[in-house]
């Protein structure tokens, strides 16, 4: 009974304010570029092709939130699938085919933007629409086939990635009643190419630009009367949702560091050492809806940075000696869904929460410097002993992404100005079941058995923030 207590209740809170339906369509670019490459890198004969196949179908359900006045919030989870196929041969010296290899993967993706959306003027019963917000993509790249006949091959998990972007949209909707139609033509511009495949070289790999044609059908919950107020309309006090912007510091490290040591490596004990930093900084929007009395439910999407640099120094036995640094940037992004409850004191409203957190992080390769030391193998590289030789990387690097849950909780009081704005105070602290990120020192080839050391770079498991807010 209490659940659809619940449920009515909730109803009732967006009762003019909300359209859930569907939305799908066809896309108009596909999802991978395909290449065809010869042994040795150039195009022409296939010794590597990719060939891609993108469905035309994109599907998935949708919610819409009047904010105020012309502006509207549009949220959706689209469900699409592409596959490719990958054919790699090998070559003997004379470039004879001695081995061939085919497979074939599928690729689920889920696509989930959330856009600010403006009606303009409305022509008769047509409502055109501008939009512009974020879209956050997660893939699933499985292998279904491998035709090699006789061969037993084992089930290979699927490759999880992920990858976010700018993304824009123009359409109209149609009609005032409580089903709408609407149309829309949607560009993403992806900021990763999350998924890449090849031996000789890449031949198949995300596209950047993607383009939808996207049809929609929302309906509007419990609203006897089109296009009614929206949540952020009327005083402070009496509305049931807020949206705002939180900001603050990290009282803690993002990273944590330590230096492993060996005897047997020369210049310096530290064969892998690591030191970090943490932006002092961490900022994103809220919202925050009122269930009933002081009790409430905030969701919000901070974004902080930190970087890291790794110095490995690798022996190579007869190849002497390889000096690794490697500077990296790492974006994080953190969406605590939290429940709240408030005691108002006057002007004072103290409150706790409790809750849990969704971390995402992207680790870029920004600068790497590579040193060949060769002390005992005259003419190996072109190096004579004693003499080194300096490889300066400066290209970014493929992307690294992980993802770390754990429990949030929170103390804190906001300020009742009396006006439209609400400031708040807040210390929050969360743990992180898991390390999202951990660099471990390569195995020196010098040493048996080889030895397990702790990781050299890793996520903090504990985290605390001071965070400031204001909520409109």
């Amino acid at each position: 009974m209490r659940p659809v207590l619940l449920l009515a209740f909730s109803t009732s809170v967006f009762a003019q304010s909300v359209e859930v339906g569907v939305a799908g369509g066809v896309p108009l670019t596909h999802a991978f570029t395909g290449y065809t490459l010869n042994p040795n890198g150039a195009p022409g004969l296939c010794g590597e092709c990719g060939i891609q196949h993108t469905l035309p179908y994109v599907v998935g359900p949708k919610v819409q939130i009047h904010l105020w006045r012309p502006l509207y919030v549009d949220a959706e989870a689209l469900y699409s699938r592409a596959d490719y196929t990958l054919v790699t041969s090998t070559c003997n010296s004379g470039c004879t085919v001695a081995f061939s290899d085919l497979q074939k993967h599928g690729v689920d993706r889920w696509e989930v933007p959330i856009l600010l959306k403006m009606r303009l003027s409305s022509w008769h019963l047509v409502r055109p629409f501008v939009a512009a917000g974020v879209s956050l993509e997660h893939s699933t790249d499985s292998r279904v086939l491998v035709p090699i006949p006789g061969a037993v091959i084992s089930p290979i998990p699927g490759v999880v990635s992920w990858a976010i972007g700018p993304t824009f949209a123009a359409g109209a909707g149609f009609g005032s009643s409580r089903v709408r139609p609407s149309i829309e033509v949607r560009y993403t511009r992806w900021t990763d190419q999350p998924i890449s495949a090849g031996n000789h070289s890449i031949t198949l790999r995300s596209k950047q630009d993607e383009a939808q044609l996207l049809a929609g059908l929302t309906f509007g919950i419990g609203r006897s009367q089109p296009d009614a107020p929206g949540v952020l309309e009327g005083a402070l006090p009496s509305r049931r949702v807020s949206l705002g912007i939180k900001g603050g510091l990290p009282l803690t490290d993002t990273l944590s560091t330590r230096t492993n040591f060996g005897n047997t490596y020369p210049f310096s004990n530290c064969f892998d050492c690591g030191n970090a930093r943490t932006l002092p900084y961490v900022v994103g929007p809220a919202l925050e809806v009122r269930v009933i009395a002081g009790l409430s439910v905030t969701a919000e999407a901070f974004y902080s940075r930190a970087d890291y640099n790794h110095t490995s120094f690798i022996s190579q036995l007869s190849a002497g000696f390889l000096d690794s640094r490697e500077k990296h940037a790492i974006d994080r992004w953190e969406a605590p869904l939290l429940l709240k409850y408030s005691l108002k004191m006057g002007r004072l409203t103290p409150f706790i929460s409790a809750g849990a957190s969704i971390q995402y992080d992207r680790d870029s390769r920004v600068r790497a410097v590579y040193t060949q030391y060769c002390f005992v193998c005259t003419g190996f590289l072109g190096l004579q002993p004693g003499v080194r030789k300096i490889t300066l990387d400066t290209s970014s690097g493929p992307p690294v992404y992980s993802l770390a849950a754990g429990p949030t909780a929170g103390i804190g009081a906001s300020f009742d100005t009396g006006r439209r704005v609400r400031p708040s105070i807040e210390v929050r602290y969360t743990h992180w079941a898991d390390r999202a990120i951990a660099i471990f020192p390569p195995p020196p080839a010098d040493v048996l058995p080889v030895p397990v050391y702790p990781p050299t770079i890793a996520s903090s498991h504990n985290q605390v923030q001071l965070l400031v807010g204001l909520m409109f």
